[in-house]
This record gives C-alpha cells, sequence and structure tokens, in this order.
C-alpha cells in the first residue's frame, strides 16, 4: 500500500475542516474592512496548516478550462517537439517525464525521479527586453512550440489572470503578518519572479517509493492551484495523516512556501504534499515568488514585529 493511502485520514471530514474556504468577493470589491477580514483568515490558515481555498477569485471557469484544453494540446505534441523547448537556466520550457527529482526534500527520502512533465512560462518578454539584454538571472524568453494557434495567447491570458490575482493578495498577505498594507510591495514589482506551470501526471506507477512528485514543500512564496477533478494531491497534516484535498468547484487551492514561512519567521507553515496520480490529465500550478531573486544577494525582510536579521540570501523559485 501506497504512503498516501496508508496514512490516510480517520476522520476525513474533520481533516477537510482544516482547510478553510476564503471568500475573496468583498476584498476585490473593496468593501470596508474586507481587507482585515481576509488577513485574518489568511494568517489564521497559514499558522494552520498552510494551505486554503479561495472562492469569487474573478478568474473566469472558461479561461481556466481553456488552459486545461491548451495543457492538453502542448503535452499531447511529439516528444522530439517538446524536448526542442527544453528547460533553460531561467526556468522557463519543457521538463521531460523522469527528469526531476526531490532529492533535497527534507520530507521524504526520494529514491526514483517524478512521474510528470512540465511547460513553463514566465512573462513574455522579447530578446530586447533590458533584463533579457542584461542576462539577469531569471529574466528569460518563453519558449513557443510551433503550429498551435493560439496556444500562446490562451496560456498568456492565464498567466496574467493570476498574476493579477496574486499581486492583489499583497496587502491581505502583508496585514497577515502584522505589516502595513504595502509591506511587500517592493518584494514584487518590476515584474515579480512568477512562472506558470502546466503540468501532466500520467498515472503513477505503484513500485517501490514511486510518486507522480515525491513529497516536499515549495520554496516559492505561494502556489495557487486550478485542478481537474482527479485524485492526486496530498497533504501531510499535523497528525501525520495525508489528506486529499477534493474539487471544490469555483474555487482555487493556495498553499504557501518556505520563503513566506521564513518572512513570517517561521509561524506560518509551508506543509509538504506530494502527488500519486489515477488519471491522465491533473494539474496546473502556479508557483509565485518574490522579484528579488533578481539581485545576486537580497537581505531578507522580516515583519518589525519579529526580532528582525538579515541575511544575504538568493531566494530560489521553483519547488524543491
Amino acid at each position: 500500500m501506497h504512503l498516501f493511502q496508508q496514512n490516510a485520514p480517520r476522520d476525513p471530514d474533520s481533516a477537510l475542516s482544516q482547510l478553510p474556504i476564503l471568500d475573496l468577493g468583498p476584498y476585490l470589491d473593496g468593501a470596508a474592512g474586507a481587507r482585515e477580514t481576509l488577513a485574518a483568515g489568511i494568517a489564521a490558515a497559514c499558522t494552520a496548516t498552510g494551505f486554503f481555498y479561495i472562492k469569487n477569485h474573478g478568474v473566469s471557469e472558461a479561461l481556466i478550462d481553456d488552459t486545461f484544453a491548451q495543457s492538453k494540446r502542448f503535452h499531447a505534441l511529439p516528444l522530439d517537439a517538446k524536448q526542442a523547448l527544453a528547460l533553460d537556466g531561467n526556468n522557463i520550457g519543457y521538463l521531460p517525464m523522469n527528469a526531476s527529482m526531490q532529492k533535497h526534500s527534507t520530507v521524504h527520502k526520494a529514491t526514483t525521479p517524478n512521474q510528470n512533465e512540465s511547460f513553463f512560462v514566465s512573462f513574455d518578454r522579447g530578446p530586447d527586453h533590458p533584463g533579457v539584454a542584461a542576462k539577469r538571472p531569471y529574466r528569460g524568453v518563453n519558449q513557443w512550440p510551433d503550429g498551435l494557434a493560439g496556444f500562446r495567447d490562451g496560456v498568456m491570458a492565464y498567466f496574467q489572470a493570476l498574476n493579477d490575482l496574486g499581486q492583489r493578495l499583497l496587502p491581505a498577505f502583508s496585514v497577515a503578518l502584522g505589516m502595513p498594507p504595502d509591506y511587500l510591495d517592493a518584494d514584487f514589482a518590476d515584474e515579480n519572479n512568477a512562472n506558470l506551470r502546466l503540468l501532466h501526471y500520467p498515472p503513477t506507477a505503484m513500485v517501490d517509493n514511486d510518486f507522480g512528485t515525491a513529497p516536499h514543500t515549495d520554496n516559492s512564496f505561494m502556489t495557487i492551484l486550478a485542478r481537474m477533478d482527479v485524485p492526486g494531491l496530498a497533504i501531510r497534516l499535523h497528525s501525520g495523516e495525508w489528506l486529499s484535498p477534493p474539487l471544490i468547484p469555483g474555487t482555487f487551492l493556495v498553499n504557501i512556501g518556505n520563503m513566506l514561512r521564513r518572512i513570517s519567521n517561521d509561524r506560518f507553515l509551508s506543509t509538504p504534499h506530494g502527488v500519486m496520480s489515477t488519471a491522465r490529465w491533473t494539474a496546473i500550478r502556479w508557483p509565485i515568488s518574490t522579484a528579488r531573486i533578481r539581485t545576486a544577494s537580497s537581505p531578507w525582510r522580516r515583519p518589525a514585529s519579529t526580532p528582525t536579521t538579515r541575511r544575504n540570501t538568493s531566494p530560489r523559485s521553483t519547488p524543491i
């Protein structure tokens, strides 16, 4: 029996109750007091599990459905066409099946590669973009397949919608940290380091220590996840049980990563999770991380309500 099955929650309803559904509607509409209400909900969720659902987020179901359709079109291409767009040093392009492994995860000892393939895009920059011309880290040029009419426009429409949503959530996250609403603004300015990752998980081979993605925590700031109605994702709760969060129509599933955990002085949780796929098309992940990656050495900012420690470090932008 697989790890996730061996440690499934004894009381699924109680386990699921640990993942709240936060309503963004009043906040996005600018209702009085809505920012503080949402911030309180984010703080509670991030100190409890680091995972929560969001509803009334303003991203249309039609756009989400179209993005899944575009993902299917890409992953149905011949392997050599995808490999021509190989993942580059800016974390843009195609990562083939069994090409990644959670070698540095402190959550679980990975012994086999991840059984998934991915296509990454970021801001659609041209070769004359100042960051590209200067060869700044994570300021690369997207790679696009030939012969997929509408693919680029469709994928970038979703990228823009999700990135805009993430940016609009920053004031609420800042207040959740006990700081002024603009506390995180500078870290996400000037084309924040964001990637859209279109993931394809085939059915996981149930042999030995196999996973679609082995258990890990994310090194990003935040992930906004759209999923198809297929079991796969599992979250490790405080009890040690692994919860498979259901798809709730009209919602995204959000989790925070190690960057936000560190900014909060470990008050917020970056919770271990992994994937064991039981069907073909399962997930689109959206990791969002700080724009400070563009400098080789940047001081981490700590909430003023806690002791401040300045460290020179290069934040990493992708999950381990």
